[in-house]
């Protein structure tokens, strides 16, 4: 199914009658968020026009529009399904699935026997041949609860980012925690038998948290008690305690080092996205 894209409206704009008197009257559409816009999409490319002048006039007033509340699938249908949130949402997607892919790979070798090659690769050592060895380990999960969480976490706060910074920086935000998270976990333990997205999770918690700060925005309007929650998980990690219950040890420095990533890459961007976007 492919959607075309009608118009584009604020996130605060209230497109709820326009949306239930589209549904009563059979006309397939979806509304979704992308790049801090609401983007309301349909299938008919017949439609696209009349609808656009249609928008218009019930936004401006020009229209007013009388609920019947004779349908349960009036804002029911409006939410994407899981296959629209993906094609939304890609990048995030594809590191879910590379994070999946790279779970499994470690049941098949736990070793390392060839999954060292997607091992980090420290800089004083580092070659051109081998680039991806500086981002790769995000990707190696140690077991179905480590790769659980931490999709979890990328598929919540991840997509708020994607939606939010659009994907082009969106992937350069990932590369950019990927290689300060991975390069601070070196740089603190001598060995490269490290892996997981926490560190990019924990960069995507440092930008949430900076960027609502300068520009508040619905997307990275998350509950407090999330990033509290997140923080003194962080602190608690640092401590050793954690060791002592669960099989290995947990990467306290790719943690640190993705959380300031993320405080930098907000601090950074914020002016520059403003620009772009103005």
């Amino acid at each position: 199914m492919n959607w075309i894209i009608v118009k584009k409206f604020p996130l605060e704009t209230d497109l709820s009658a326009a949306t239930g008197y589209l549904h009563q009257h059979g006309i397939v559409h979806q509304i979704y968020e992308e790049r801090g816009e609401q983007v309301v999409a349909v299938t008919d490319p017949s439609v696209v026009e009349p609808l656009q002048q249609f928008l218009d006039n019930v936004t401006q007033g020009k229209i007013h529009i009388e609920m019947h509340r004779n349908s349960q699938a009036t804002t029911q249908s409006s939410t994407p399904s899981l296959l629209d949130q993906i094609k939304i949402t890609p990048v995030t997607s594809l590191l879910i699935a590379l994070s999946i892919v790279g779970a499994f790979l470690y049941y098949l070798d736990p070793q390392f026997k060839f999954l060292y090659l997607f091992t980090f690769k420290r800089f004083s050592n580092f070659t051109f041949a081998e680039p991806w060895r500086l981002i790769t380990p995000a990707f190696i999960h140690f077991g179905f609860l480590h790769v659980l969480f931490n999709s979890l976490w990328m598929w919540d706060l991840g997509r708020r980012v994607e939606m939010f910074l659009g994907k082009k920086w969106y992937f350069i935000f990932f590369v950019f925690a990927a290689i300060a998270s991975n390069s601070a976990q070196s740089l603190w333990s001598d060995s490269s038998e490290f892996g997981g997205m926490s560190g990019v999770v924990y960069a995507l918690v440092g930008f949430i948290m900076v960027s609502h700060k300068l520009t508040p925005h619905k997307l990275t309007d998350i509950p407090s008690g999330i990033i509290i929650f997140m923080l003194v998980w962080l602190a608690i990690c640092m401590t050793n305690v954690v060791d002592y219950f669960i099989g290995g040890g947990v990467a306290n420095a790719a943690h640190l080092g993705g959380l300031l990533a993320g405080c930098v890459f907000a601090l950074v961007t914020t002016k520059i996205l403003k620009r772009v976007r103005a």
